[in-house]
């Protein structure tokens, strides 16, 4: 993965990454999908700015110190050359060359170690997940007495403080006055990762997941939280069938109650057949609710309960989940801690429709609040938190927790040899 050039051990860099390694510019800022190969154009620039003139302080910055050592450590051991080397300290991730340039590894979570230091060089790295007023407040600083350089790297993160420092490289005069310039690459420039990871990619993800990770496009995240749900699409009879298991997420608001009716499908589909809203109520009258609706096929019934449901104590000190064993449901499903909302609301996205087109998940019509809950509920503005002012998103959070444990978006480890 290496070649020797003169004496200087450069990394294999393909055509996009040796566009961004031979640019002149001070400031560059890359957008790229995921395994790019945004880690060994990062070892790259920063050998060769460690090398180029003695004592120079050249520093790799991710989010946290942890995440630091885990995208970048052993590799920047492994590559740069021995000879090179004077020492190195494990500990604080630290080497010193012997011509006195100290290349550091550095979490940005804690910004007050990043202060009051002179660096010739700084790579930025995930920078979409630091906090926005990072560079401005303590990275830029510390260039100035130096001129020093920087080449800050990143996924899409909605329209963020790394888009707008990519906006600043995309001005012409910015790029005239080699000040500042950006470039966007999709997952797919990558030679080395293969067409069909980025397709089974495009069937595990919903649309904007997809076009923000794989295609490297900002995407705006604000607005209705389930964008793909079009009622044309998603709602059509679902029949309950008697033959099939009968899933049922439940939220455990008290005005309303929600519990929605799920039937996993032979051909992988799922669809919501039944609704049980029930205002001013209580777990021990929904329990009531659901056996007199399905107490032919109590044994096919699984719960799915928001995890809240497990310490949540009642009157005689029992939990929402007691309650329900006590009323014969025991078959419960659920984490021992609430799984991000990102999590939930991308496994349903992703079922309403992948970024392939692919559409599994139907509501049948008498789901009158699940289908509200669909069409409605929305983002606060400018956050990705959801607006619970309008109190209709109990049916979307109870539909969300089945779908979060039999259908996960999970993280994928892509085939090919760039980061």
């Amino acid at each position: 993965m290496a070649q020797s050039n003169g004496g200087l051990q450069l990394v294999q860099l393909h055509k996009g990454q040796m566009s961004v390694f031979k640019s002149p510019h001070r400031f560059k800022v890359v957008c790229a999908g995921r395994r790019w190969g945004k880690s060994r154009l990062s070892i790259s620039k920063l050998m060769k700015e460690a090398i180029k003139s003695p004592k120079q302080r050249v520093w790799y910055i991710a989010p946290t110190y942890q995440m630091a050592r885990q995208i970048l450590w052993d590799d920047l051991q492994e590559l740069i050359p021995r000879k090179w080397v004077k020492k190195k300290n494990d500990t604080t991730m630290t080497i010193v060359l012997k011509n006195g340039s100290e290349l550091a590894l550095k979490g940005a979570d804690k910004p007050d170690t990043l202060r009051g230091v002179a660096l010739h060089f700084v790579v930025l790295d995930e920078f979409q997940d630091m906090k926005p007023d990072t560079w401005y407040k303590v990275i830029r600083p510390t260039l100035s007495s130096t001129k020093g350089k920087a080449l800050i790297i990143g996924t899409p993160k909605g329209y963020s403080a790394f888009h707008k420092l990519w906006t600043i490289g995309q001005n012409k005069s910015m790029q005239n006055k080699g000040h500042w310039k950006s470039w966007q690459f999709v997952t797919a420039d990558s030679p080395f990762v293969p067409d069909s990871e980025i397709e089974a990619a495009r069937e595990d993800m919903d649309p904007k997941s997809f076009a923000q990770e794989y295609l490297a496009s900002f995407e705006n995240m604000s607005g209705r939280v389930y964008y793909p749900f079009v009622r044309s699409t998603h709602v059509k009879p679902c029949e309950f069938n008697p033959k099939l298991p009968i899933w049922i997420g439940q939220d455990f608001n008290i005005d309303p109650m929600s519990s929605v009716v799920l039937q996993p499908q032979p051909n992988g589909e799922l669809w919501a057949v039944d609704e049980i809203v029930l205002f001013s109520s209580n777990t021990v009258e929904v329990c009531d609710e659901i056996e007199r609706r399905y107490w032919r096929w109590k044994n096919q019934v699984v719960i799915f309960p928001d995890p809240a449901g497990s310490y949540r104590q009642h009157a005689r000190g029992e939990s929402d989940i007691d309650i329900f064993k006590e009323k014969g449901f025991t078959r419960i499903d659920f984490p021992k801690k609430h799984p991000p909302i990102a999590d939930r609301v991308n496994a349903t996205n992703r079922l309403l429709m992948s970024a392939a087109g692919t559409v599994r998940l139907y509501i049948d019509p008498k789901c009158k609040h699940l289908i509200e809950s669909f069409e409605k509920v929305i983002y606060k503005p400018g956050s990705r938190d959801i607006d619970k002012a309008a109190s209709i998103e109990h049916s979307t959070d109870a539909i969300g927790y089945p779908i979060h444990r039999r259908f996960p978006v999970k993280e994928r480890t892509i085939l090919g040899g760039s980061r």
